[in-house]
């Protein structure tokens, strides 16, 4: 089975993504993917989790903002990992996925 973490800023934007959490779960659950789910408590933890919690994962998705997305890359290199990044935007601006 393959292994994903799904990490998610549930304070982004309005708080939109929370209500489809569920259904984001079920569409990479029926593609074979056992997911590590984790909620952001505040600036920084984001790219500690990334980095902690991502070695041996097949793909990292993260929902949320830019911010989101900004510490998901962090992590990423900090911990030297790499593997495809998912992107969900969920944030008030979203510029990088613009």
């Amino acid at each position: 089975m393959k292994k994903m973490l799904l990490m998610m800023n549930p304070y982004a934007g309005m708080r939109k993504a929370n209500r489809y959490l569920a259904d984001i779960l079920t569409l990479f659950n029926r593609d074979g993917y056992e997911i590590t789910t984790y909620m952001t408590a505040g600036p920084g933890d984001g790219a500690r989790a990334v980095e902690q919690l991502g070695p041996g994962k097949d793909l990292i998705v993260c929902v949320g903002g830019d911010g989101t997305f900004n510490e998901t890359i962090t992590g990423l290199l900090r911990g030297g990992l790499r593997c495809p990044v998912g992107y969900i935007p969920a944030g008030s601006t979203n510029d990088f996925a613009n």
